[in-house]
């Protein structure tokens, strides 16, 4: 995906194209059969667990790109358990000291998988202060949701990262596309995810209740058209439009592979992806992390609309939403994935109530 990364104008490009193939040439040295993606008709035998090699990669990508360290980690910890075992503290040590180091939040808000309920618990924690009274969370700006919005491409775009920081609340909902390059280093990085066709469900059934009322400005034939993308592969849509519709309306740009394929790389590098409910316990240790406490997540249910929603019946047939969702299927699978080796990481985290040892860590590891 040479293209993505030049998209993102990073300064680090060589480094992070050493990072992208690095584990994944490695282990080609190792075992010809193995690689980083992962292939079910491989040998049961894992790889040998990895040398120095790794070592050195991640202390120098620690200064430089925490989402790369991330996607290494989730990586390693789907595709090449020894390795992951073997690492395992000098992806703890990272993770925590980041934790302690960068305290303001940028969310990625899927509508109706659990939004509302995340920015309820904000409003309860450290940032409830920060956040004002008149929205959910969003920053009025730039993050209203697509249906408030009359023309998408005239968004403003930050004109840095230190603007966004400057700008926003600590703790801070986009509903909306998602902004690159990300801003991994003023912000720890969130998105909630549901099962594609019930939430694209839900959430036509939601702006279908909106229509008719004073919640949105929207001409009707733009606000159909905004309920029609809203059902149709939104969570690829919104984890990619910013990267492939710079010039558009980021309404016009219909997802392809190519944006699902994105869409799992960028969900790789995140700090947090969750699924409500699904492991309570998983959901509190995650919570814990991100500084939200650790109270357990009740069931959302979108206060004003739900009740609409537990009446009404889909317009069409699940079938044809499962059409229309093929590549948000592709990449909540692949998020499943990722919840499951994050679960498995923050519950053992939280649970050994450790704290970073940071004279473990490798040469400029501990100096992020």
């Amino acid at each position: 995906m040479k293209f993505y990364w030049k998209r993102m104008k990073q300064p680090t490009s060589t480094l992070l194209a050493l990072a992208i193939g690095a584990v994944q040439i490695h282990h080609d040295v190792v075992s010809a059969e193995y690689t980083i993606r992962g292939n079910p008709n491989v040998r049961d035998d894992p790889p040998p667990p990895c040398d120095d090699y790794l070592n050195n990669l991640l202390a120098s990508l620690a200064n430089e790109d925490p989402g790369e360290v991330n996607r290494i980690r989730r990586i390693l910890a789907m595709e090449n358990r020894p390795c992951y075992k073997h690492y395992f503290d000098t992806f703890a040590d990272h993770f925590l000291h980041r934790v302690k180091s960068v305290k303001k939040h940028m969310n990625l808000h899927i509508p109706k998988a659990g939004g509302m309920s995340l920015c309820s618990i904000a409003r309860h924690s450290e940032y409830g202060s920060d956040i004002p009274a008149d929205t959910n969370c969003w920053e009025r700006e730039h993050f209203y949701p697509m249906w408030c919005i009359y023309y998408l491409g005239t968004r403003p775009k930050w004109e840095s990262c230190e603007a966004l920081d400057e700008n926003t609340p600590g703790f801070v909902m986009n509903e909306n596309y998602l902004d690159y390059p990300l801003c991994m280093q003023q912000r720890l990085y969130s998105a909630l995810v549901r099962e594609p066709v019930e939430r694209a469900i839900s959430h036509e059934l939601h702006l279908d209740a909106l229509k008719d009322t004073d919640h949105h400005d929207l001409p009707q034939r733009l606000f159909e058209s905004r309920l029609a993308m809203g059902r149709m592969n939104y969570m690829t849509w919104a984890l990619t439009a910013d990267l492939f519709a710079d010039n558009l309306d980021k309404a016009s740009l219909v997802p392809g592979k190519m944006h699902a394929e994105v869409a799992m790389d960028t969900l790789s590098r995140f700090d947090f992806i969750m699924e409500l409910s699904e492991d309570v316990e998983c959901d509190a240790a995650i919570l814990h992390f991100m500084g939200l406490g650790d109270d357990v997540v009740e069931p959302h249910m979108n206060a004003e609309f739900g009740k609409f929603e537990a009446k009404w019946h889909p317009p069409q047939p699940r079938s044809v939403y499962e059409e229309w969702n093929n590549l948000d299927k592709e990449v909540y699978d692949y998020a499943k994935r990722l919840i499951k080796v994050d679960c498995e990481f923050f519950k053992r985290l939280k649970n050994a109530n450790s704290k970073p040892r940071y004279h473990h860590l490798p040469k400029n590891l501990a100096g992020i």
